[in-house]
């Protein structure tokens, strides 16, 4: 929930130059003393760490333009200058004599983009927006980068114009110096390596501040489309710069080209709306290389789930969140009020944002993680009941240990088995399902991973134990949902099989019935529709068809809980906020939707606390955990937020 704002402060003092003879569609620039940066606050600041002028337009939308129309203070930072497109590309696409002005026609078509986005541009994409902006050369680790800012409004464009296909070479070891763009208010080309490009990041987030992080893919799914070196790499210096600022940063990193592998997650409406802004950028850059899948997508590359909330055996809710890498933690405490944060043990490199949370035999929490830097599954428990956590994490090691997709594996979901042990599956690096358990209740973990089928399962998967007492997991791929079951309580698991008729647009949730069936939520393929598959008796058949549930649109799984043996939903809606639905009655089919209001970063989570209270918690543009809590399944308080 984005409480309070941020306000970008910038002492930019223009001085008039003579005007250059520029071609068409482009405009003169005017050169400013260096501003300051943006002063500290606590309210919300979102950076956007991108290698191209259209990647954040194409791959964040609709979570970049959702929070610049509502206010929040925005700062884009572009790594290369796009010097390889950019009109007029059709008569000098690869002569370098074109670069600075190809570079200056992709920044105005990121100046038009941010204009139409914030609701100061017109509505002409072929009109140069650039009068709304004033530029500067600003001085960054000695290294100069122009710097643009919207007239009256919190929003920053920086552009470091390194040159466009060649950031995986400086990634390597390699130096480059900069283009310098037509009429530029740079005193000339910088020269940088990869060392150079992260300081730069980091003082930019030393000065700017920002609660949250948004980033390309470190590590395109090699399964599908391939990805632009450049892409990957800035997404690695972005990642660097962010560990060594840590702090209470939320990264948030996106796919890009390999979204057209996947499927069309975005409703109409914001389809339509994205194209619009698309447009206002591709006015200035003709290249004609898009495709027409990077409008209808867009999918984080690192799910946060909706699991990472627990209960303490005497009932008191526990949130984690990863923020720079590290774990964080707040609790209920017993006179109702919040502890924390708290950061936990060093887990030995940077944490995925998905945490899956278990509760051992003994009512000991347990957290499960996959660490970025080498890819294994670690877990980190409570000492003892209501208590004390480890100080050190359990590796759990890597399913595809030795095969060469080691890399592939997706983040941990955990559920338990009726006799008390702890069950842990993951997405493999073949794109199959894995599973490892406990071989005593709340005692050690198995060290071999069994590896239980499947292919082209998406990230993450869900686990629930059914009334019958034995655990069942539901996958999406791309055309379908699977599930594999325990044949028995406590025992080995079939599978997979698949879910009648569903057409998945995001990964399932499973919520159990108070009779004891489950209910499977997911988004509709093409609409963005919450649909919800049910058993007919407790671990059971499926019904043949999905029921339709509607919703107010938004991407990814929903969150789940049962109050008072009513199935609650909560989902992350078209607008940034959260929306929510309830069963009419237990067992029964669910009623209006009621928007709950916020803006949110991804998706929820959901929990019953012991004295049957629901509690939805989410993370704000602030980078704030915030919750709402209801008595019965339709009726919230309103938001409110936990300390950084």
């Amino acid at each position: 929930m984005a409480i309070g704002r941020r306000q970008l402060l910038s002492s930019v003092a223009l001085t008039a130059l003579a005007a250059p003879v520029l071609a068409k569609g482009t405009a003169t620039r005017a050169a400013a003393a260096v501003g300051t940066a943006a002063a500290a606050g606590s309210g919300p600041l979102v950076m956007q760490v991108v290698a191209h002028e259209d990647d954040d337009i194409l791959f964040m939308n609709p979570d970049l333009s959702n929070a610049l129309a509502n206010g929040t203070p925005s700062v884009t930072v572009f790594v290369t200058a796009g010097n390889i497109t950019g009109d007029p590309c059709a008569t000098a696409c690869y002569d370098t004599a074109g670069d600075p002005l190809r570079t200056w026609n992709r920044q105005m078509g990121a100046v038009n983009a941010y204009s139409r986005m914030t609701g100061v541009g017109d509505t002409d994409p072929g009109t140069d927006e650039v009068g709304h902006w004033t530029a500067e050369a600003w001085t960054v680790a000695g290294k100069q980068v122009e710097r643009y800012v919207l007239k009256g409004r919190p929003v920053h464009l920086i552009f470091l114009n390194l040159h466009d296909a060649g950031l995986g070479g400086v990634l390597a070891g390699g130096t480059d110096t900069t283009v310098v763009p037509v009429g530029s208010p740079l005193s000339g080309p910088s020269t940088y390596t990869a060392a150079d490009v992260v300081e730069v990041l980091r003082q930019l987030m030393v000065a700017y501040q920002p609660t949250v992080l948004r980033a390309q893919d470190e590590l395109p799914d090699s399964r599908y489309t391939g990805d632009h070196s450049d892409h990957v790499a800035a997404a690695k210096f972005a990642g660097e710069a962010a560990r060594l600022y840590g702090g209470t940063l939320i990264q948030v990193n996106y796919r890009d080209y390999n979204i057209s592998d996947s499927p069309v997650n975005l409703d109409p409406a914001t389809v339509g709306a994205k194209g619009v802004f698309v447009s206002e950028y591709a006015g200035h850059d003709h290249s004609g290389n898009y495709s027409d899948a990077w409008f209808s997508r867009m999918y984080y590359r690192w799910s946060r789930g909706t699991s990472w909330a627990g209960l303490n055996q005497d009932g008191r809710p526990q949130v984690f969140v990863v923020r720079a890498g590290a774990l964080y933690t707040y609790w209920r405490q017993g006179d109702g009020s919040w502890g924390g944060p708290v950061r936990m043990a060093d887990p030995g490199g940077r944490l995925a944002p998905g945490i899956a949370v278990g509760t051992n035999a003994d009512g000991r929490l347990e957290v499960f993680a996959r660490r970025l830097t080498d890819h294994h599954i670690v877990s980190l428990p409570q000492g003892t009941p209501n208590g004390w956590w480890w100080n050190g994490w359990a590796d759990h090691g890597n399913p595809n240990a030795g095969l060469g997709n080691e890399d592939q594996v997706g983040v941990p979901v955990v559920a338990g088995d009726q006799d008390g042990r702890l069950e842990l599956f993951v997405k493999n690096g073949g794109g199959g399902l894995s599973n490892i358990r406990q071989t005593t209740p709340g005692g050690v973990w198995a060290s071999t991973w069994t590896d239980l089928g499947g292919t082209d399962l998406q990230d993450p998967v869900t686990a629930i134990r059914n009334g019958a007492g034995r655990i069942e997991v539901f996958a999406g791929t791309r055309t379908g949902i699977v599930n594999w079951w325990q044949t028995a309580p406590n025992g080995a698991f079939s599978g997979p099989g698949p879910i009648p008729n569903a057409r998945p647009a995001s990964p399932p949730k499973a919520a159990l019935d108070q009779d004891g069936r489950i209910e499977l939520a997911y988004r509709e393929v093409g609409t963005g529709a919450m649909l919800v598959g049910y058993q007919t008796q407790p671990g059971g058949s499926w019904s043949q068809s999905p029921a339709p549930l509607g919703g107010h649109g938004g991407v990814g799984e929903p969150a789940a809980a049962t109050l008072g043996g009513r199935v609650v939903l909560f989902e992350r809606n078209r607008g940034g906020g959260v929306s929510t639905t309830a069963q009419t009655a237990p067992n029964s089919g669910y009623g209006a939707w009621q928007d709950l209001g916020g803006t949110v970063l991804d998706y929820p989570a959901a929990i019953v606390d012991g004295g049957g209270v629901l509690h939805v918690f989410a993370i704000g543009t602030d980078g704030r955990v915030c919750y709402r809590t209801g008595t019965t399944a339709t009726t919230f308080g309103g938001w409110q937020v936990l300390p950084l």
